[in-house]
Protein backbone atom coordinates (compact mmCIF):
# COMPACT_ATOMS: atom_id res chain seq x y z
CA UNK A 1 0.00 0.00 0.00
CA UNK A 2 1.36 2.97 -1.06
CA UNK A 3 1.94 6.03 1.47
CA UNK A 4 -0.98 8.41 1.26
CA UNK A 5 -3.36 5.98 -0.31
CA UNK A 6 -7.25 6.06 0.17
CA UNK A 7 -6.96 2.27 1.63
CA UNK A 8 -4.48 3.62 4.39
CA UNK A 9 -6.45 6.94 5.17
CA UNK A 10 -9.58 4.77 5.45
CA UNK A 11 -7.73 2.35 8.13
CA UNK A 12 -6.39 5.68 10.23
CA UNK A 13 -9.61 6.53 9.95
CA UNK A 14 -11.28 3.28 10.74
CA UNK A 15 -8.61 2.80 13.99
CA UNK A 16 -9.31 6.68 15.37
CA UNK A 17 -13.33 6.17 15.10
CA UNK A 18 -12.12 2.44 17.42
CA UNK A 19 -10.39 4.37 19.75
CA UNK A 20 -13.18 6.93 20.17
CA UNK A 21 -15.46 4.16 21.08
CA UNK A 22 -12.83 2.09 23.28
CA UNK A 23 -12.59 5.49 24.89
CA UNK A 24 -16.33 6.83 25.36
CA UNK A 25 -17.16 3.20 27.02
CA UNK A 26 -14.76 3.42 29.25
CA UNK A 27 -15.52 6.87 30.26
CA UNK A 28 -19.16 5.80 30.73
CA UNK A 29 -18.10 2.74 32.64
CA UNK A 30 -15.81 4.76 34.95
CA UNK A 31 -18.61 7.39 35.83
CA UNK A 32 -20.97 4.28 36.38
CA UNK A 33 -18.28 2.78 39.13
CA UNK A 34 -17.77 6.21 40.68
CA UNK A 35 -21.23 7.08 41.32
CA UNK A 36 -22.23 3.36 42.51
CA UNK A 37 -19.27 4.37 45.05
CA UNK A 38 -20.62 7.45 45.87
CA UNK A 39 -24.48 6.35 46.34
CA UNK A 40 -22.82 2.99 48.39
CA UNK A 41 -20.89 5.69 50.57
CA UNK A 42 -23.32 8.06 50.91
CA UNK A 43 -25.69 4.97 51.92
CA UNK A 44 -23.63 3.29 54.77
CA UNK A 45 -22.63 6.64 56.37
CA UNK A 46 -26.40 7.32 56.62
CA UNK A 47 -26.74 3.89 58.01
CA UNK A 48 -23.27 4.82 60.72
CA UNK A 49 -25.08 7.90 61.62
CA UNK A 50 -28.64 6.54 62.35
CA UNK A 51 -26.87 3.87 64.41
CA UNK A 52 -24.28 6.28 66.12
CA UNK A 53 -27.48 8.91 67.32
CA UNK A 54 -29.22 6.05 68.98
CA UNK A 55 -26.75 4.24 70.30
CA UNK A 56 -25.14 1.09 70.49
CA UNK A 57 -28.57 -0.45 71.34
CA UNK A 58 -29.52 -0.45 67.88
CA UNK A 59 -26.88 -2.19 66.83
CA UNK A 60 -27.21 -5.09 69.54
CA UNK A 61 -30.75 -5.54 68.59
CA UNK A 62 -29.71 -6.14 64.49
CA UNK A 63 -27.36 -8.54 65.77
CA UNK A 64 -29.40 -10.47 68.57
CA UNK A 65 -32.23 -11.60 66.76
CA UNK A 66 -34.14 -14.92 66.40
CA UNK A 67 -32.12 -16.70 63.83
CA UNK A 68 -35.48 -19.55 63.41
CA UNK A 69 -37.53 -16.73 62.55
CA UNK A 70 -35.07 -14.42 60.62
CA UNK A 71 -34.28 -17.61 58.25
CA UNK A 72 -37.81 -18.50 58.11
CA UNK A 73 -38.35 -14.40 56.65
CA UNK A 74 -35.16 -14.83 54.66
CA UNK A 75 -36.40 -18.40 52.97
CA UNK A 76 -40.28 -16.33 52.20
CA UNK A 77 -38.55 -14.02 50.44
CA UNK A 78 -36.14 -16.38 48.24
CA UNK A 79 -38.75 -18.20 47.80
CA UNK A 80 -41.01 -15.51 46.07
CA UNK A 81 -38.88 -15.40 42.99
CA UNK A 82 -39.97 -18.22 41.61
CA UNK A 83 -43.54 -17.01 41.85
CA UNK A 84 -43.02 -13.69 40.19
CA UNK A 85 -41.12 -15.29 37.59
CA UNK A 86 -43.73 -17.45 36.76
CA UNK A 87 -46.52 -14.82 36.80
CA UNK A 88 -44.21 -13.26 33.87
CA UNK A 89 -44.22 -16.38 32.15
CA UNK A 90 -47.83 -16.66 31.90
CA UNK A 91 -48.06 -13.38 30.58
CA UNK A 92 -45.14 -14.25 28.41
CA UNK A 93 -47.12 -16.54 26.44
CA UNK A 94 -44.05 -18.06 24.67
CA UNK A 95 -42.67 -21.35 24.81
CA UNK A 96 -39.19 -19.75 26.76
CA UNK A 97 -38.67 -22.05 29.30
CA UNK A 98 -39.23 -21.43 33.11
CA UNK A 99 -35.55 -21.73 33.71
CA UNK A 100 -34.69 -18.68 31.50
CA UNK A 101 -37.54 -16.45 32.96
CA UNK A 102 -36.98 -17.62 36.18
CA UNK A 103 -33.02 -16.33 35.80
CA UNK A 104 -34.17 -13.55 33.84
CA UNK A 105 -36.36 -12.56 36.91
CA UNK A 106 -34.19 -13.46 39.65
CA UNK A 107 -31.35 -11.82 38.57
CA UNK A 108 -33.28 -8.51 37.44
CA UNK A 109 -34.53 -8.47 40.93
CA UNK A 110 -31.00 -8.52 42.79
CA UNK A 111 -30.00 -5.47 40.32
CA UNK A 112 -33.12 -3.50 41.93
CA UNK A 113 -32.13 -4.00 45.43
CA UNK A 114 -28.41 -2.72 44.66
CA UNK A 115 -28.88 0.01 41.78
CA UNK A 116 -30.55 2.92 41.89
CA UNK A 117 -34.10 3.45 39.85
CA UNK A 118 -35.47 0.58 38.24
CA UNK A 119 -32.48 -0.17 36.13
CA UNK A 120 -32.86 -4.00 37.14
CA UNK A 121 -35.72 -4.39 35.18
CA UNK A 122 -33.80 -3.48 31.92
CA UNK A 123 -31.79 -6.19 32.97
CA UNK A 124 -34.43 -9.00 33.22
CA UNK A 125 -35.33 -8.25 29.32
CA UNK A 126 -31.30 -8.59 29.12
CA UNK A 127 -30.76 -11.29 30.52
CA UNK A 128 -33.35 -13.07 29.38
CA UNK A 129 -32.32 -12.59 25.28
CA UNK A 130 -29.37 -14.42 26.85
CA UNK A 131 -31.13 -17.08 28.44
CA UNK A 132 -34.05 -18.02 25.92
CA UNK A 133 -31.24 -18.41 23.30
CA UNK A 134 -32.76 -19.50 20.04
CA UNK A 135 -36.02 -19.06 21.96
CA UNK A 136 -35.98 -15.94 22.65
CA UNK A 137 -39.49 -14.16 21.73
CA UNK A 138 -37.79 -10.45 20.93
CA UNK A 139 -37.44 -7.47 22.30
CA UNK A 140 -41.31 -6.19 21.87
CA UNK A 141 -42.81 -9.27 23.25
CA UNK A 142 -40.44 -9.71 26.45
CA UNK A 143 -41.01 -5.61 27.32
CA UNK A 144 -44.47 -5.77 26.92
CA UNK A 145 -45.22 -9.18 28.94
CA UNK A 146 -42.76 -7.89 31.54
CA UNK A 147 -44.65 -4.60 31.41
CA UNK A 148 -47.94 -6.50 31.67
CA UNK A 149 -46.89 -8.21 34.83
CA UNK A 150 -45.47 -5.30 36.30
CA UNK A 151 -49.00 -3.88 36.38
CA UNK A 152 -50.67 -6.69 37.12
CA UNK A 153 -48.83 -7.12 40.10
CA UNK A 154 -49.73 -3.23 40.97
CA UNK A 155 -53.33 -4.27 40.71
CA UNK A 156 -52.29 -7.39 43.56
CA UNK A 157 -51.06 -4.70 45.79
CA UNK A 158 -53.92 -2.56 45.41
CA UNK A 159 -55.96 -5.09 46.09
CA UNK A 160 -54.66 -6.26 49.18
CA UNK A 161 -54.07 -2.77 50.36
CA UNK A 162 -57.86 -1.95 49.35
CA UNK A 163 -59.44 -4.93 51.43
CA UNK A 164 -57.26 -4.00 53.97
CA UNK A 165 -58.25 -0.29 54.32
CA UNK A 166 -61.50 -1.82 56.04
CA UNK A 167 -59.79 -2.91 59.16
CA UNK A 168 -56.24 -0.84 59.06
CA UNK A 169 -55.38 2.55 60.34
CA UNK A 170 -53.75 3.02 56.73
CA UNK A 171 -52.59 7.18 56.74
CA UNK A 172 -54.91 8.81 54.35
CA UNK A 173 -51.80 9.56 51.50
CA UNK A 174 -51.88 5.24 51.45
CA UNK A 175 -55.65 4.80 51.01
CA UNK A 176 -55.68 7.61 47.98
CA UNK A 177 -52.29 5.78 46.82
CA UNK A 178 -53.78 2.66 46.87
CA UNK A 179 -56.80 3.65 44.88
CA UNK A 180 -54.59 5.61 42.34
CA UNK A 181 -52.27 2.77 41.63
CA UNK A 182 -55.51 -0.17 41.06
CA UNK A 183 -57.28 2.53 38.57
CA UNK A 184 -53.77 3.71 36.86
CA UNK A 185 -52.61 -0.22 36.53
CA UNK A 186 -55.62 -1.24 35.36
CA UNK A 187 -56.53 1.47 32.75
CA UNK A 188 -52.56 0.90 31.77
CA UNK A 189 -53.91 -2.75 30.40
CA UNK A 190 -56.93 -1.42 28.86
CA UNK A 191 -55.12 1.32 27.00
CA UNK A 192 -52.73 -1.20 25.75
CA UNK A 193 -55.33 -3.31 24.33
CA UNK A 194 -57.24 -0.42 22.90
CA UNK A 195 -54.63 0.54 21.27
CA UNK A 196 -53.73 -2.10 19.93
CA UNK A 197 -56.94 -3.22 18.26
CA UNK A 198 -57.77 0.42 16.81
CA UNK A 199 -55.13 1.45 15.70
CA UNK A 200 -51.76 -1.17 16.16
CA UNK A 201 -52.09 -1.92 12.19
CA UNK A 202 -51.20 1.73 11.54
CA UNK A 203 -48.19 1.54 14.30
CA UNK A 204 -44.81 0.36 13.97
CA UNK A 205 -44.63 -3.42 14.31
CA UNK A 206 -42.33 -3.28 17.18
CA UNK A 207 -44.85 -0.64 18.67
CA UNK A 208 -48.28 -2.99 17.96
CA UNK A 209 -46.24 -6.23 19.28
CA UNK A 210 -45.19 -4.38 22.06
CA UNK A 211 -48.40 -3.36 23.01
CA UNK A 212 -50.03 -6.59 22.16
CA UNK A 213 -48.02 -8.09 24.69
CA UNK A 214 -48.98 -5.80 27.24
CA UNK A 215 -52.67 -6.55 26.77
CA UNK A 216 -52.47 -9.51 27.54
CA UNK A 217 -55.96 -11.57 27.69
CA UNK A 218 -58.53 -12.03 30.96
CA UNK A 219 -57.34 -15.34 31.28
CA UNK A 220 -54.30 -14.86 31.36
CA UNK A 221 -54.35 -11.56 33.57
CA UNK A 222 -56.40 -13.69 36.26
CA UNK A 223 -53.79 -16.21 36.33
CA UNK A 224 -50.99 -13.78 36.81
CA UNK A 225 -53.42 -11.70 39.24
CA UNK A 226 -54.03 -15.32 41.04
CA UNK A 227 -49.82 -15.73 41.29
CA UNK A 228 -49.18 -12.24 42.30
CA UNK A 229 -51.79 -12.02 45.21
CA UNK A 230 -50.01 -15.35 46.39
CA UNK A 231 -47.00 -13.03 46.43
CA UNK A 232 -48.11 -10.10 48.70
CA UNK A 233 -49.86 -12.94 51.36
CA UNK A 234 -46.37 -14.57 51.13
CA UNK A 235 -44.17 -11.56 51.68
CA UNK A 236 -46.57 -10.54 54.35
CA UNK A 237 -46.11 -13.61 56.43
CA UNK A 238 -42.29 -13.00 55.96
CA UNK A 239 -42.63 -9.49 57.31
CA UNK A 240 -44.70 -10.71 60.01
CA UNK A 241 -41.68 -13.29 60.79
CA UNK A 242 -39.51 -10.92 60.40
CA UNK A 243 -40.54 -7.94 62.65
CA UNK A 244 -40.72 -10.91 65.67
CA UNK A 245 -37.52 -12.11 64.71
CA UNK A 246 -35.97 -8.89 65.86
CA UNK A 247 -37.76 -8.94 69.31
CA UNK A 248 -41.25 -6.96 68.19
CA UNK A 249 -44.25 -8.07 68.97
CA UNK A 250 -46.89 -6.65 66.71
CA UNK A 251 -49.87 -8.41 65.39
CA UNK A 252 -50.33 -9.89 61.97
CA UNK A 253 -52.56 -6.38 60.96
CA UNK A 254 -49.52 -4.68 62.17
CA UNK A 255 -47.38 -6.36 60.02
CA UNK A 256 -50.13 -5.87 57.37
CA UNK A 257 -49.51 -2.51 57.60
CA UNK A 258 -45.84 -2.27 57.78
CA UNK A 259 -45.64 -4.48 54.45
CA UNK A 260 -48.44 -2.03 52.51
CA UNK A 261 -46.85 1.20 53.65
CA UNK A 262 -43.01 0.28 53.00
CA UNK A 263 -44.42 -1.19 49.60
CA UNK A 264 -46.06 2.11 48.32
CA UNK A 265 -42.24 3.96 49.65
CA UNK A 266 -40.81 1.40 47.43
CA UNK A 267 -42.87 2.08 44.16
CA UNK A 268 -40.04 4.72 42.16
CA UNK A 269 -36.28 4.08 44.46
CA UNK A 270 -33.85 6.43 43.67
CA UNK A 271 -30.99 4.78 46.04
CA UNK A 272 -30.10 1.37 46.20
CA UNK A 273 -32.77 -0.29 48.67
CA UNK A 274 -34.30 2.91 48.31
CA UNK A 275 -32.46 4.16 51.37
CA UNK A 276 -33.48 6.80 53.82
CA UNK A 277 -37.08 6.42 52.15
CA UNK A 278 -37.84 3.07 52.83
CA UNK A 279 -36.14 3.94 56.84
CA UNK A 280 -38.90 6.69 57.36
CA UNK A 281 -41.74 4.99 55.54
CA UNK A 282 -40.92 1.85 58.06
CA UNK A 283 -40.26 4.20 61.07
CA UNK A 284 -43.39 5.57 60.73
CA UNK A 285 -45.53 2.78 60.10
CA UNK A 286 -44.63 1.10 63.58
CA UNK A 287 -45.06 4.51 65.09
CA UNK A 288 -48.80 4.16 64.18
CA UNK A 289 -48.99 0.78 65.94
CA UNK A 290 -46.72 2.38 68.57
CA UNK A 291 -44.31 0.56 68.19
CA UNK A 292 -40.47 2.60 68.32
CA UNK A 293 -36.98 2.52 69.87
CA UNK A 294 -33.96 0.63 69.04
CA UNK A 295 -35.78 -2.34 67.46
CA UNK A 296 -37.83 -0.41 65.80
CA UNK A 297 -34.77 1.33 63.94
CA UNK A 298 -33.02 -2.06 63.64
CA UNK A 299 -36.22 -3.72 61.62
CA UNK A 300 -35.63 -0.25 59.32
CA UNK A 301 -31.96 -1.25 58.55
CA UNK A 302 -31.85 -4.77 58.42
CA UNK A 303 -35.01 -5.66 56.14
CA UNK A 304 -33.69 -4.16 53.22
CA UNK A 305 -30.69 -6.48 53.64
CA UNK A 306 -32.77 -9.36 54.33
CA UNK A 307 -34.61 -8.67 50.98
CA UNK A 308 -31.51 -7.97 49.08
CA UNK A 309 -29.47 -10.94 50.24
CA UNK A 310 -32.24 -13.20 49.73
CA UNK A 311 -32.75 -11.60 46.21
CA UNK A 312 -29.08 -12.45 45.64
CA UNK A 313 -29.56 -16.08 46.77
CA UNK A 314 -32.28 -16.79 44.28
CA UNK A 315 -30.17 -14.79 41.54
CA UNK A 316 -27.26 -17.65 41.86
CA UNK A 317 -29.28 -20.36 41.99
CA UNK A 318 -30.98 -18.96 38.56
CA UNK A 319 -27.48 -18.53 37.12
CA UNK A 320 -26.27 -21.65 38.46
CA UNK A 321 -28.86 -23.40 36.31
CA UNK A 322 -26.93 -22.79 33.28
CA UNK A 323 -23.38 -23.92 34.34
CA UNK A 324 -20.55 -22.31 31.73
CA UNK A 325 -22.80 -19.39 30.50
CA UNK A 326 -23.32 -17.80 34.24
CA UNK A 327 -20.44 -15.67 33.08
CA UNK A 328 -22.37 -14.57 29.57
CA UNK A 329 -25.43 -13.78 31.75
CA UNK A 330 -23.90 -12.22 34.22
CA UNK A 331 -22.15 -10.05 31.58
CA UNK A 332 -25.56 -9.41 29.70
CA UNK A 333 -27.09 -8.29 33.03
CA UNK A 334 -24.34 -5.88 34.40
CA UNK A 335 -23.54 -4.33 30.94
CA UNK A 336 -27.06 -3.13 30.50
CA UNK A 337 -27.27 -2.06 34.36
CA UNK A 338 -23.80 -0.35 33.17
Amino acid sequence: MRRGSPERGLAFRTSIRRWRVRTSLRSRRSLTVYLTLAIALATVGGFALVAHRTGTTVLHAATTPNWFLLAGAFAISAGVQPLRAWAWSSTLREPVGFRAVYTASAVGSFLDTVLPGRLGEGSKVAVLKVSAGKRWPGLPRAGGSLLCAHLVEMIAFALVGAVSAFFLPLPSWARWTVVGGLAAASAGIALAGLVHRRIGRRLPRAVDRFLAAAAAPPRVIGLALGILLTTWIARGVGVFLLLHALHLDVSVRAALLYMLVTGLANTAPLLPGNAGVYQGAALGALAIVHKAGAHAVAVSLLAPVVVSVAAAAAALVGLALYGRRFVDLSRAALQFGA
